[in-house]
């Protein structure tokens, strides 16, 4: 869609003069249809460009249903305020993360969030640019008072599983990691009562993708299994049976 056709309709409502940055809503807005990131169709809805790379090695435990992290973190955070604010509808979002060293840890603790009223989701961190664990579970638990509420009933059972135990970390945190690291410390957001204008008026418009995020363990297995092999964590052998994933070479002595 050109330019011109998207700055006409973007223009509809007085909530998009509101700046972010260095141009306001409606210009983060347009920048983004201009750069493909986001799509707007005849009628003025929004909605994503379709995702490109490797499929998510996480798996969800849609307790509570579905929760609108796409639309607060790329239409809202990255489209409408450059990156420059957090989103009024993340500001109750507090999150318990619990941090698994193996496969073997990981697969009990998915196990153990099957059973807890909370939305949760269990894979691979390792490609999370600001994380430092491999394996990693979420709580999405809602405002902080809920998260502390929460994190003692999820320590008591991970306290109690013998495949996990004290020994296993878990923290309370807030919002997606990236918003910390392009806005500052998570204690010290701030929130005004025209966000709220601005991401009401685009959630109206927003076309929610239809794809629905895996809740099925076995379809994450496998990208889980091999690597777990590559990094070395052998208790994938308790999900293959104790055969290895790949054939060990030969070795010769020096």
């Amino acid at each position: 869609m050109s330019g011109k056709t998207g700055s006409a309709s973007l223009s509809a409502d007085a909530s998009l003069d509101q700046r972010f940055g260095d141009r306001t809503v409606r210009e983060n807005l347009q920048a983004a249809i201009d750069a493909g990131k986001l799509i707007e169709s005849e009628d003025g809805r929004l909605s994503l460009a379709r995702a490109r790379g490797p499929k998510s090695r996480w798996v969800f435990v849609a307790n509570r249903g579905y929760l609108p992290c796409g639309f607060l973190s790329k239409v809202v955070f990255d489209a409408a305020y450059a990156q420059t604010a957090v989103p009024m509808g993340c500001s109750a979002c507090y999150k318990i993360k619990v941090k698994a060293a193996t496969l073997r840890e990981l697969v009990a603790a998915w196990q153990i969030a099957k059973s807890i009223d909370c939305t949760s989701k269990w894979g691979v961190d390792i490609d999370n640019p600001h994380s430092q664990d491999v394996y990693a579970g979420y709580y999405y638990a809602g405002d902080l008072d809920a998260a502390r509420a929460l994190y003692k009933v999820v320590r008591e059972a991970i306290d109690a599983d013998p495949k996990l135990g004290p020994g296993i970390k878990m923290t309370i945190k807030r919002g997606c990691s990236r918003f910390e690291a392009s806005v500052g410390p998570s204690d010290s957001y701030s929130f005004t009562p025209e966000m709220a204008e601005i991401e009401a008026h685009l959630r109206s418009r927003f076309k929610a993708p239809t794809i629905v995020e895996s809740t099925h363990f076995q379809e994450q297995l496998g990208q889980w299994i091999d690597l777990a092999f590559r990094m070395g964590d052998d208790t994938y052998l308790d999900f293959t049976g104790g055969k290895r994933l790949r054939p060990a070479t030969v070795t010769y002595e020096p």
